[in-house]
């Protein structure tokens, strides 16, 4: 059994141990590893619902850090402290503040460019892990020379979009922006160049877009690229839809030829075609991320569409149609648009049509006209085939005698003999047409309105004129020939 005394003197002897080998301690050197247990994206002003400049990053401790109070954390030490997961990035220019109890770390980004974004619910970030002097929450006791872990993924958002509706019974609810290549509803211009041809760029308007003709060769590869913008991030674009060969007035459904690109909630992209006349080939659609413009660093769905044709187009306007989830569309129409010329690759389009009871089988030869297996020319009028109608040719008698009203030359032995007669007349009688010297005949007139010469009173004067010359003029023949045969 030990006395008291001996108690006392093993305890005191303990208390020199401990301070003469311990190290020096700060009321900043912690028992406990300090854990990331937050990691949240925030937009400040939210304009945007992508990650952009002024965005926010918040790390959340869950003990107070080594560090100085409400100071300052350079970008130097936050990279020398912390690592995004994935090869995330934030950007450029960015730097950290210090709560006043040391457990929140607020990291402002003013600059994104060449930034490999961070993302919702994916990225996480990773605190120093090495014992050194460097790293925070760095703790000298030798059994705890960690600093902060590994944080949860990435929570909150990049900007939180919120439609208002007024009064009017418009039935919106949340989000009500559609997508677009150019500009707001406003008339705020977001994308630059949205629409781009065969590396002829234009800036997208609000609905109709002037475009300069372009012209493309039949079996040419062509490659048609848009920006597109989303309100609530490109991730919530669900549908494009090209469109080609539209006529003034026409809309998108009209279109025998349309490209069609969704996305489903889980990321699936597919490609469609409607396409029943075989004029698009080699269609391909690849998807990307970019910049909308160079100012605004906002980000947009880039849209590539490799395709060639194998016909010419009946007309030129392009149309494009965008959806996000919420099915808030958009359409685009651009004219001149593209003009396809050369000869086609597909075979010539056939026809099976009835006209009297008979079947024909006909094979185009042109837009509007075609040929059935008789010879017989047909033409395409208001949607139906009709025959082209051809006068038949009279076959021409090789009897020589023409005094029968049957025979093919009679009309012209007709006319012969009424124009003898008249100059044999004219022998006997030759002031019978006097009257009608210089007469000018009113079709011959150029009136400024011949389309209704009943209602033009200077024709209606006219021929009067021509009634009454031609009455006199009978009447002097019919007297002549009265005194000259009277017998």
């Amino acid at each position: 059994m030990y006395s008291k005394s001996f108690v006392w003197l093993f305890a005191f002897v303990a208390v020199l141990f401990t301070i003469g080998f311990a190290p020096n301690l700060t009321q900043d050197a912690f028992a406990d590893v300090p854990a990331i247990t937050a990691f949240t994206a925030n937009d400040p002003d939210d304009l945007d619902t992508v990650y952009s400049n002024d965005d926010t990053f918040t790390l959340t401790f869950s003990l107070p850090i080594n560090v100085t109070a409400s100071a300052t954390m350079s970008q130097g030490a936050i990279d020398g402290n912390f690592t995004l997961s994935g090869g995330a990035d934030f950007g450029t220019t960015y730097a950290g503040l210090w709560s006043g109890d040391r457990q929140t770390l607020v990291i402002s980004v003013t600059d994104i460019s060449a930034a490999t974004d961070p993302i919702i619910t994916t990225t996480t970030i990773v605190g120093c892990t090495v014992p050194a002097a460097g790293c925070i929450g760095h703790a000298a006791v030798e059994d705890n020379p960690t600093g902060p872990t590994i944080s949860p993924a990435l929570g909150g958002d990049y900007g939180l979009f919120v439609a208002v509706t007024t009064g009017g019974g418009s039935g919106c609810n949340g989000d009500c922006t559609e997508p677009t290549l150019g500009v707001l509803s406003d008339g705020r211009r977001i994308v630059d160049n949205g629409f781009s041809y065969n590396g002829k760029s234009v800036d997208v308007e609000y609905y109709f877009t002037p475009y300069p003709l372009v012209t493309v060769q039949v079996g040419k590869q062509n490659v048609a690229e848009f920006k597109i913008y989303e309100n609530l991030g490109i991730d919530n674009i669900r549908h494009f839809e090209l469109a080609f060969g539209l006529a003034n007035g026409e809309s998108i459904g009209m279109s025998k030829a349309v490209i069609n690109w969704d996305k489903t909630f889980d990321g699936i992209e597919t490609v469609t075609i409607v396409d029943p006349e075989n004029v698009l080939d080699k269609v391909k659609v690849t998807t990307s991320e970019g910049y909308c413009s160079d100012e605004m660093q906002t980000k947009c769905l880039i849209v590539k569409v490799v395709h060639t044709f194998r016909a010419p187009l009946d007309f030129n306007i392009l149309g494009t149609n965008v959806w996000d989830a919420k099915r808030n569309a958009w359409q685009n129409y651009y004219n001149h648009g593209i003009e396809v010329v050369g000869e086609s690759l597909n075979p010539p389009k056939e026809y099976d049509v009835s006209e009297k009871r008979q079947f024909y089988h006909l094979t185009e030869i042109g837009k509007d006209t075609a040929f059935d297996e008789f010879g017989n020319s047909w033409s395409l009028e208001y949607g139906l085939w009709t025959k082209d109608y051809v006068k038949p040719q009279r076959i021409v008698d090789s009897d020589t005698n023409v005094f029968t009203r049957m025979h093919s030359e009679f009309a012209k032995y007709k006319d012969s003999q009424a124009i003898d007669a008249i100059e044999k007349l004219l022998v006997s009688c030759t002031t019978c047409l006097s009257p009608y010297d210089g007469f000018v005949d009113s079709t011959s007139i150029d009136y400024p309105d011949r389309t209704n010469k009943l209602n033009n009173p200077e024709i209606q004067k006219k021929m009067l004129q021509e009634s009454i010359i031609a009455e006199n003029t009978l009447r002097q023949i019919f007297d002549s020939l009265y005194l000259n045969f009277h017998f």
